[in-house]
């Protein structure tokens, strides 16, 4: 089976900051079974962002996926395994990884807080 993994962008600005998040490719087809990189990288200038991902699925529920920030982090009971993330806070990048299954086609949103900026990738 495939998947088919896209990406649109969706921008919020907040205040007077501009925090961003970009995430790309825009779209992808990934075999069950393999790995895919969803990558995402922001621009902040708070030193401790909070990061997330989460994902809404075809039946349109919203899945909360995992969450870090410097010092605390939390991920989903069905993440196992299975997500993990690549994140740099010098490099601003906070990329999701999944060894797919079916049940991983979704959109995936990277987002941060405070003055959050939210990406939108579909797998």
């Amino acid at each position: 089976m495939t998947l088919l993994v896209g990406v649109s962008l969706l921008l919020f600005y907040r205040g007077v900051l501009c925090d961003q998040v970009t995430q790309s490719p825009p779209y992808q087809t990934v075999a069950s079974g393999s790995k895919v990189t969803l990558f995402c990288t922001y621009h902040t200038t708070y030193s401790n962002p909070d990061l997330y991902w989460y994902r809404i699925r075809p039946d349109r529920s919203f899945q909360f996926i995992l969450y870090r920030d410097n010092t605390r982090s939390k991920d989903a009971d069905f993440t196992q395994g299975r997500f993990w993330v690549w994140h740099s806070q010098c490099q601003k990048i906070f990329h999701l990884v999944i060894s797919v299954e079916p049940e991983d086609s979704a959109t995936y949103y990277c987002t941060i807080y405070p003055h959050s900026v939210a990406g939108a990738q579909e797998v």
